[in-house]
């Protein structure tokens, strides 16, 4: 399908959702009200309705997520708006997101408020590749910088996972699925215990695995790179009373992935057997207290990854280890329903640990480097009728590279019972990875990576129509990237420096419409413009980055039993490198799926992912998975 013809479909699906809005003119205020009140929680750091948040956010709700059937954090996020995946092969490889054109590691991610950074990658990100779906309820996804309530990495935009709480008294599912050589099953079990007086607990359990035989991650190379991994996890709230909660999680994972590689004593030919270990522990523990007009929250949490590389002969070749130590508090004072102040404190201790055993020396001494952060931020908020004004600033103090200081401002304005504008302006950051400052191709001296981001937006919002526009622009300096001056006398291969800038601006158009009560469309499309700023490379654009991408997602109930649904999402062209050599063509996917409920607790389901069979690249030389069909069953245990 060609990019013309896609800008064409994403026209008319835009116009034919805004068409139906003229003839629902009178609908109520009330409905209109009880449409844009999703209410987004651990993003903002205090739980706002949307139409109350100066910035563009996405929320995939519990019944978006059942409905997707997605096994990977990775698969749901391209149903959110301007938002591109690249991933180096299939399941459980390498892979990163990119929001209106921001950089791998300028997205941060959250698990019920962690962050999941890990200071073993090179930039110190979150690699999406083996980050599963398992028992996520809700994920919010804001576009924009929000480094000053939850500092590095929030440069492009936010995803905020929530887990799963149980609803009863006592609670149990079971998932089996798969087809051909791929497999998965999941299981959930909880409770909920309300005691009279204001006290409870709320617990649940969670265990996942998943067997694929995939596809060789470099073109070309034959047989299959397995995968394999297996999940645990634990979330526990107990209300000693109305006013103070207690709240655990404990999350494990455990992935095999085989992978290409370059084998001795030439480095040459590439062959398969590869394959590495990945090991990552996220635990965490917060206490929440009510007094007079406020709301304190304290929270600590320890995340710990090891990324074991092996050769075919099952011999070590790279060791890696990352861990992060968090204690974060903040209180939110409410003077009045109008005036609000949060104010909080953080501090972070990162290190890694890297080395790379070879014939040569099989036990070397591994590399070992650690970094602090303490940081002060706030935010008041300030309601002028309808209108909410939302101004935040935030100062890091780091052991690796000094201060820092940011600041951001939002405003959102409802006009009338159905329009609403906003507008946000404000500054993002990213701190040098332990990598990018301590390797052995590093630079004690590199400074942290900021962006200068506004957007402003429209929404048209009726009872069963939505229709958004936003434009936006940000400019990024201190860009950190490998090269080959300026670097000390030992570094003959290159070192790391600032020495990147870029530019990023487009439109975001989103639509949702309801045709009755059983059929649900959605759909969105950006127009992308992400330019590289930098000497010698100023116009091109910046690699990976489309022009243009959308998608357009139908639901429909088609009998009480039966659900229907069908998604379409389309990438457009792309270069893998700077210099724009290196094309990477459009694709188009399309993706099925339907369920029918058998009993009141057994409901059978399936998709195909691709029907298309579309043979498309993310990232050169690396194949993405064909057509795949799934089958599976779906029952609640009690």
């Amino acid at each position: 399908m060609s990019t013309l013809t896609m800008r064409l479909l994403a026209g008319a699906a835009a116009l034919a959702l805004l068409a139906p809005a003229a003839s629902r003119a009178q609908t109520t205020a009330s409905n209109d009200a009880a449409a844009s009140t999703q209410v987004v929680v651990t993003v903002t750091r205090e739980a706002l309705p949307l139409d109350r948040i100066g910035q563009s956010v996405d929320v995939l709700s519990d019944a978006d997520i059942k409905s997707y059937q997605s096994l990977f954090i990775s698969d749901l996020l391209q149903h959110t708006t301007d938002l591109s995946v690249v991933q180096n092969g299939g399941p459980g490889e390498a892979a990163s997101a990119s929001i209106r054109g921001a950089g791998a590691d300028h997205t941060l991610y959250l698990i019920d408020g962690i962050a999941l950074n890990d200071p073993s990658e090179v930039g110190g990100g979150t690699d999406l590749g083996g980050l599963v779906a398992d028992d996520a309820s809700r994920i919010e996804v804001l576009r924009g910088p929000l480094s000053t309530l939850w500092g590095s990495g929030a440069v492009g935009g936010v995803v905020s996972i929530t887990t799963r709480q149980a609803t009863h008294p006592l609670e149990g599912d079971l998932s089996l699925e798969g087809f051909d050589h791929y497999g998965s099953a999941r299981l959930g079990v909880g409770g909920e215990d309300t005691i009279q007086g204001g006290g409870g607990l709320n617990w649940r359990l969670f265990a996942s695995g998943l067997n694929d035989q995939s596809i060789a991650a470099i073109q070309g190379v034959p047989g299959r790179n397995g995968y394999a991994d297996g999940h645990l996890g634990a979330n526990l709230s107990y209300a000693l009373n109305d006013s103070t909660t207690v709240k655990l999680l404990s999350l494990e994972s455990h992935e095999w992935v085989g992978y290409d590689g370059y084998p001795p004593p030439d480095y040459l030919t590439v062959t398969s057997g590869f394959f590495e270990k990945i090991n990552t522990w996220l635990n965490g523990i917060g206490i929440t207290n009510r007094f007079g007009k406020a709301v304190q929250t304290l929270s600590l949490s320890a995340t710990e990854t090891r990324s074991d590389d092996y050769n075919p002969d099952q011999t070590p070749n790279f060791l890696s280890r990352g861990r992060v130590e968090a204690a974060d508090y903040h209180v939110l004072y409410v003077f009045d329903p109008a005036d609000r102040l949060l104010a909080g404190a953080r501090y972070e201790h990162d290190d890694y640990q890297q080395s790379s055993p070879s014939s040569f020396d099989p036990n070397p001494a591994p590399d070992t480097e650690s970094s602090n952060l303490s940081s002060v931020y706030g935010q008041y908020s300030h309601d002028f009728g309808a209108a909410s004004l939302a101004v935040s600033a935030r100062h890091d103090d780091a052991s690796s590279f000094g201060g820092q200081d940011i600041a951001q401002a939002s405003l959102s304005v409802p006009t009338g019972d159905h329009l609403r504008w906003h507008v946000s302006a404000g500054q993002g950051v990213k701190v040098p990875s332990l990598y990018q400052l301590y390797s052995a191709y590093g630079s004690s001296s590199l400074r942290p990576e900021t962006a200068l981001s506004a957007d402003g937006g429209v929404d048209l919002t009726y009872a069963h129509t939505t229709v958004s526009a936003t434009v936006f622009t940000r400019t990024t300096h201190d860009m950190i990237d490998f090269a080959s001056d300026g670097c000390s006398a030992t570094q003959i291969y290159g070192c790391y420096s600032n020495i990147d800038r870029s530019r990023a601006s487009g439109l975001e158009l989103e639509g949702r419409q309801d045709l009755g009560d059983s059929l649900h469309l959605k759909g969105n499309y950006t127009f992308l413009s992400a330019r590289n700023l930098s000497d010698g490379l100023e116009g091109l654009r910046l690699p990976r980055t489309p022009d243009g991408m959308g998608s357009l997602d139908a639901t429909w109930d088609a009998t009480s039993k039966l659900q229907l649904g069908g998604g379409v999402r389309y990438v457009g062209k792309r270069f893998d490198d700077d210099a724009n050599t290196v094309v990477l063509a459009a694709y188009t996917l399309v993706d099925l799926r339907a369920e029918y409920a058998l009993t009141d607790k057994v409901s059978l389901y399936g998709r195909i992912e691709n029907a298309g069979g579309e043979k498309y690249q993310t990232a050169s030389g690396y194949d993405q998975l064909g057509r795949r069909v799934w089958l599976g069953i779906h029952t609640r245990l009690f």
